[in-house]
């Protein structure tokens, strides 16, 4: 099978958990406090295991291909911690600023995730998705939990039409990945913006005191995928 069957099913993967992901508030309390600890402890070993790796690897490519401007060696990190920074900001605002609009906030910022996702799934030379198989699986529990989230917060509005948003900047993201092709440098700085995209949902979401939890779920599942990980990188 090519490539890009497989990334084409990674992409209906979380296309359908955006469709089912409410359906976790049906579970009785015990179920949905270890299914969400379980997420957010492979979320976790994913961000410290995986993700932070190889980001440190992607800034020495973009630090050849840059050189050093000022203090701006760090480029990856740099665009990573942008990354955490808005999704973080645009979390915050509805709280903030009382006004209709900004409820769109979470669901847009989520939206440019998602179509930066599909993009980077599509591209089979892109080392931040590579397996794709653990990839996908590491994300679709992510989803699963933000999804949780904005359903909380958003009720009707995400329901309704910001998870319909979700799919769509999936899909599209996707089919201009197949498309438009970027520099090896480009891919790594847009897979740093969406490494500090999981990092602020990994702690801000996924380890939130607000949602239903089981400490031995967590750390059972963190210690599980972190010994996954490092068995398919020794």
């Amino acid at each position: 099978m090519p490539y890009a069957f497989y990334a084409f099913i990674s992409i209906i993967i979380f296309s359908l958990i955006h469709l089912w992901a409410e359906k976790i508030q049906t579970m009785t309390t015990l179920s949905q406090a270890r299914f969400l600890s379980f997420g957010g402890g492979v979320a976790i070993a994913y961000v410290f295991i995986d993700l932070l790796p190889k980001l440190a690897k992607s800034n020495d490519f973009v630090e050849k291909s840059f050189g050093t401007f000022f203090f701006l060696e760090r480029h990856v990190f740099i665009m990573a911690l942008m990354g955490f920074l808005l999704f973080f900001t645009i979390e915050r605002i509805p709280a903030l600023v009382e006004k209709k609009w900004t409820q769109w906030l979470p669901i847009a910022s989520y939206a440019l995730f998602n179509f930066f996702v599909g993009y980077a799934v599509v591209d089979k030379n892109n080392p931040e998705v590579r397996p794709l198989l653990f990839f996908t699986f590491a994300f679709a529990l992510h989803y699963f939990t933000n999804d949780y989230s904005l359903s909380e917060k958003q009720g009707l509005l995400y329901e309704q039409i910001g998870r319909w948003l979700l799919i769509f900047a999936l899909i599209l993201g996707g089919c201009v990945g197949m498309i438009v092709k970027l520099s090896a440098t480009a891919v790594a700085l847009v897979s740093a913006f969406i490494g500090g995209g999981v990092i602020m949902n990994v702690t801000r979401h996924e380890l939130s005191e607000t949602h239903p939890n089981s400490i031995k779920t967590f750390l059972m599942a963190a210690f599980m995928y972190t010994i996954l990980l490092l068995s398919i990188h020794s």
